[in-house]
């Protein structure tokens, strides 16, 4: 009896150990199993989350959040580069349909495009910090899982507008990291691309107050990623000069900045996909790229 009880336990804390294995490791990515259209930026977002492979990146305790990862048409011979997007919503809402159009955009040009969820308040009660967190958390899980995923580690984009431009900025920023990941694989990016971004003035000033570390604005120096920005020259949430100074700064610094103004627009400059500044803007972004050598040359 007591051999059979002795049996049983060993199955029991097998099957939990296998379980929390599981979840750590990159066996839960969903592969894209439907054929998407070459072209396919224009498709609604629930679409295309839907036809996205759908990867657990991180669990916390408010929910388990993920990654929306939309592969380039054909198989690819070799790592590629991928984008990785956070939608906007000031930290209080956003969910990843807002803003996969852009990631399906790069997608269309032949590098990995993804979306990955975050904590907002509105759905976890919580605030910027976490959100910076999980934005550092999703960059560092494709780093580290580059390899089963098909992306070359050295060449990972941050993106993100508004808000979600905000987080993609701080993963340049040293600090506020989950204690329990390996901090040794950074969660840089190799470049930056910011649609309308909060950047440290204008919105989100209380925050600012109470959180200077997290200024974008306040913590340029040499060996920032290659970035370009775009913003609305009448947008009044994050204001077009506050985007001047920050490209001034980093240029000044000696890291490559470009920034893209949207003429007379306001805030959400250029996305979503039906904003008729949205191909143009995307463009320029594209070619940027191009000449980073994160996009191969169109033919």
């Amino acid at each position: 009896m007591k051999t059979i009880l002795f049996l049983l336990i060993l199955l029991v804390s097998g099957f939990s150990y296998g379980s929390d294995f599981y979840s750590k490791s990159n066996k839960h990515v969903q592969p894209q199993t439907t054929k998407i259209p070459k072209v396919s930026y224009t498709l609604p977002g629930k679409e295309l989350m839907s036809l996205s492979e759908k990867i657990l990146y991180k669990k916390t305790p408010q929910e388990d959040m993920y990654l929306y990862l939309l592969r380039p048409e054909g198989k690819a011979k070799k790592v590629l580069p991928a984008i990785i997007y956070f939608t906007g919503g000031g930290w209080v809402n956003g969910s990843v349909d807002s803003q996969i159009a852009n990631a399906a955009w790069f997608r269309d040009q032949g590098i990995i495009g993804i979306t990955a969820d975050y904590r907002v308040k509105s759905r976890h009660g919580t605030s910027p910090v976490e959100c910076i967190q999980d934005a550092k958390s999703a960059v560092r899980y494709v780093r580290i899982h580059a390899k089963e995923l098909g992306i070359d580690p050295d060449k990972i984009i941050v993106a993100g507008g508004s808000a979600g431009g905000h987080i993609a900025a701080c993963t340049s920023i040293s600090g506020e990291d989950e204690p329990d990941e390996d901090l040794t694989i950074s969660s840089k990016g190799n470049a930056l691309v910011l649609h309308n971004p909060v950047l440290g003035e204008g919105f989100g000033e209380a925050f600012f107050t109470e959180h200077p570390e997290f200024s974008p604005i306040l913590h340029i120096n040499k060996g920032w990623p290659p970035t370009i920005i775009s913003c609305g020259t009448a947008d009044k949430t994050t204001p077009f000069a506050v985007a001047q100074k920050f490209t001034r700064l980093m240029i000044e610094a000696g890291n490559t900045c470009e920034l893209i103004p949207v003429k007379d627009a306001d805030h959400s400059c250029d996305w979503p996909a039906s904003n008729p500044n949205f191909l143009p803007t995307l463009q320029q972004m594209t070619q940027f790229l191009v000449e980073q050598k994160f996009i191969p040359k169109q033919k």
